[in-house]
């Protein structure tokens, strides 16, 4: 278990492993937001460096599953994105 970070660390982390994760899989925040049914603006607001917002679990979790990388990872819990 990896030791506790503050809230507004753990969302620019998130930001970062989100964005990166989009940009490996060539995958850009519309197709984002239709692989996940969440939308557009949802995600525009979590790529945003402006406040610690971090989504709810429903999202984490549909995000790493169309990125094919561990929500566990995306909210740096672990350094392995492997789903």
């Amino acid at each position: 278990m990896s030791d506790k970070i503050d809230k507004r660390l753990r969302s620019e982390r998130f930001r970062q492993r989100l964005d990166q994760a989009m940009r490996e899989n060539g995958i850009n925040q519309s197709a984002l937001a239709r692989k996940t049914g969440v939308d557009r603006s949802t995600i525009s607001q979590l790529l945003k460096d402006d406040g610690a917002r971090l989504p709810n679990a429903q999202v984490v979790g549909e995000c790493a599953s169309a990125l094919g990388v561990s929500a566990d990872w995306l909210l740096s819990l672990t350094d392995n994105p492997e789903s």
